[in-house]
């Protein structure tokens, strides 16, 4: 119940306020006279809110602010100051109390019901405020934890990255390191044989030509079929390191193998970050459009009950700007929402049938991933009017587009940043698509050109670049029956032009829709599961005014309420849980219960393995992660409607509160309730699942 203390060296007006005060049930009121004991007080107990008169000790009453707000343990406590109307004094007493820190201040004489409305709006925003750096206290904790993992995996992937490379530089290949004559000092065995063949006169004129010069040359030889291919690395004391490997068959082998790899890796890591982001987002939005709903309720209150026009100004104009900031961080959350769809495109490596897929979806989704890398590089230049679809996998036209779109980054000088464009456009172009990156960096040299396509072969430094992505994308092209061209002028920039047939025209674009009214839901019984405690009171707080929500904390727990009742309309179930993950728990549910398969609806942050995604495309209802409370009441009428289920009741009318399982002990939480299992109430009642307790108000 509230703690509240009241300071003020006038006895008679203080014991006034605390007697006004203690009339209202549920309230703990103490009080003292002077700054000294009122320190002592708050340094004892934990209060909820301030009162401090100014009229006697104006100084003594300041500074007893200012200890409020230096001390870390009081430093977010609500301060009423009590004040007089007139006084001049008083006025600057209120303006110094402000500047302090005060929350608030009360002009007196004040009536009781006035004095109460202060006291509760203060508690109001106090219970708020700590409710808000709660959940972000906790989010700031997950995103740490999340990127400490991602970058732990990063890390990871960039050593198993730099062992391959060192691994291929010796991979059953021939390895020579020849003297300033050209002798053989050291040779593995296919080394040996290499130099034992006819191909030895050809390697050593053209070592004779590289010899002097510091960057690797490489050089492709052909003896009867087979097609090897040597470096030569001059080194000190003349000598040279020649590494040779034959590319006849295994070429196109290696570099789809290598790319697999790689692309398992990403989508394994993707598809982490994705779900871990997605299920915090979730309650995040969930909570921020439950607290704009709560802030818009307070505000109608303020200016149905306040007769001050000045204190009603100043509590809308509060309101307002706290609106301002919850949809400034809907917005973010939103701008991450847009991020983690982007990766999600890389998460299915392993899918090999290829669906209508627009190549603008596409580039967005690229240009998202690529934004920091394209903010401090260039300018981008962006005309997407392509109207066709394409036959392709999400992953494998992202990997093309992603290829492309970084060939160009690293083409520009990166410190003419203001001076460099990157254009990107798709069009329409007969029976195909076309898609376009073009930039206005140092161009292709000629001698260059006519090898981007090789496998391995790079310009670039150690590090930056492995040779595979301009081989891979022409491979992903070429296997979707398209072409990959290139223009190039040096000094002046590249051209890189993808030409892909097109599926179907796109149908024609939908009339706007006739704006509707608000929806009117009817009231309707919803389970809910998730192993996120968090998101479960997040579902409380966006639909329990609406519907009865029951919430269970994991499959599990699930499976216990529904075998004890069965009656509900909707059953909002996660994908991904521990112990028993939302595809078992439908699975369990549909052998025991038939009728309660078609009322699940498939809440997920993200499907790891091609079970789940499989288990998505079999005609299951899903709602992605984070979502709005507009999406999930649009959803859970639709579901209804689908079902062909009877209009509930009015929601105005009385209603049973939300309830939460606490059935028999789980793995997943601790014991609570009987063998029977009960479900309780949001005013900490229980009852069995037959009636509920009704709300109190």
């Amino acid at each position: 119940m509230p703690h509240l203390l009241v300071v003020d060296d006038d006895e008679n007006r203080r014991t006034g306020i605390v007697e006004a005060i203690a009339e209202r049930a549920g309230y703990v009121v103490d009080q003292c006279g002077d700054r000294s004991a009122a320190r002592d007080r708050l340094a004892q107990f934990d209060y909820d809110v301030l009162l401090v008169g100014l009229e006697i000790s104006q100084e003594a009453a300041l500074g007893l602010c200012s200890d409020v707000r230096a001390n870390p343990r009081t430093e977010q406590l609500p301060i009423l100051l009590l004040t007089g109307h007139d006084l001049e004094l008083e006025k600057e007493g209120r303006f110094k109390g402000l500047d302090l820190g005060a929350t608030d201040y009360v002009l007196l004489p004040v009536g009781p019901e006035k004095l109460m409305a202060r006291i509760e709006f203060a508690l109001r925003l106090k219970f708020l405020a700590d409710r808000v750096r709660l959940q972000n206290a906790e989010l700031e904790s997950k995103v740490r934890d999340r990127t400490r993992t991602a970058e732990a995996l990063a890390d990871a992937l960039r050593a198993e990255r730099d062992t391959l490379r060192e691994t291929l530089d010796v991979f059953d290949e021939a390895v020579v390191l020849l003297g300033a004559a050209k002798e053989v000092l050291v040779a593995n065995s296919a080394g040996a044989r290499l130099m034992a063949s006819q191909l030895k006169p050809a390697i050593l004129a053209w070592l004779e030509l590289v010899v002097a010069q510091t960057p690797p040359r490489e050089q492709e030889f052909i003896e009867g079929t087979q097609v090897f291919v040597g470096r030569a690395y001059p080194l000190r004391g003349d000598r040279v390191l020649l590494y040779m490997r034959d590319t006849t068959a295994a070429r196109e082998v290696e570099v789809r193998r290598l790319q697999a790899e790689k692309m398992a890796s990403i989508g394994i890591l993707a598809a982490g970050v994705a779900h871990e982001i997605n299920n915090p987002a979730a309650f995040v939005l969930g909570n921020f459009d439950a607290l704009s709903v709560h802030f818009r309720t307070l505000e109608d209150r303020v200016r149905a009950s306040s007769s001050d026009p000045g204190f009603k100004t100043a509590v809308t104009e509060i309101l307002f700007e706290a609106n301002a900031i919850l949809q400034e961080s809907k917005e973010g959350m939103a701008r991450i929402h847009r991020i983690v769809r982007s990766l999600s495109s890389f998460t299915h490596v392993d899918d090999d049938q290829g669906v209508p897929t627009d190549l603008n979806t596409a580039v967005d989704s690229t240009l998202g991933i690529l934004r920091n890398e394209l903010r401090h590089r260039a300018s981008v230049d962006k005309d997407l009017q392509a109207t066709r679809l394409v036959r392709s996998t999400p992953a494998g036209l992202g990997q093309v587009f992603l290829n492309l779109i970084m060939n160009a980054i690293q083409a520009v000088d990166e410190a003419r940043g203001k001076d460099n464009r990157i254009r990107v456009r798709t069009y329409d172009h007969g029976d195909d698509v076309i898609f376009e990156v073009r930039d206005n960096g140092c161009g292709i040299a000629p001698g260059v050109l006519p090898r981007i396509f090789d496998s391995f072969f790079t310009t670039k430094p150690r590090g930056v670049g492995t040779g595979l992505g301009l081989s891979i994308s022409q491979g992903i092209v070429q296997s979707l029956g398209g072409t990959i061209t290139v223009e190039t002028e040096l000094g002046r920039g590249t051209l890189f032009r993808v030409q892909l047939p097109a599926e179907a025209p796109s149908p024609e674009p939908a009339s706007p829709p006739e704006p509707v009214a608000a929806p009117r839901y009817s009231r309707r019984r919803i389970l809910a599961v998730d192993d996120e405690a968090l998101l479960l009171k997040a579902y409380r707080r966006m639909i329990s005014d609406t519907h009865e929500v029951v919430t269970a904390l994991g499959g599990r727990d699930a499976l216990l309420v529904l075998r004890k009742r069965q009656d509900f309309d909707v059953i909002l179930c996660d994908l991904q849980m521990p112990e028993m993950s939302g595809m078992e728990l439908f699975m369990t549910a549909k052998r025991e219960f038939p009728e309660l398969a078609k009322r699940f609806v498939f809440v997920t942050g993200g499907a790891f393995s091609a079970e789940a995604r499989h288990f998505l495309e079999q005609a299951v209802t899903c709602l992605n992660k984070p979502f709005s409370v507009d999406e999930l009441m649009g959803l859970i009428e639709a579901k209804v409607a689908e079902n062909g289920v009877a209009p509930g009741p009015d929601p105005s009318l009385p209603r049973e509160p939300a309830r939460t399982w606490t059935g028999p002990a789980s793995p997943s939480q601790p014991a609570g309730g009987g063998a029977g299992g009960r479900l309780a109430g949001e005013d900490g009642s229980a009852s069995d699942f037959g009636v509920a307790p009704r709300d109190r108000n």
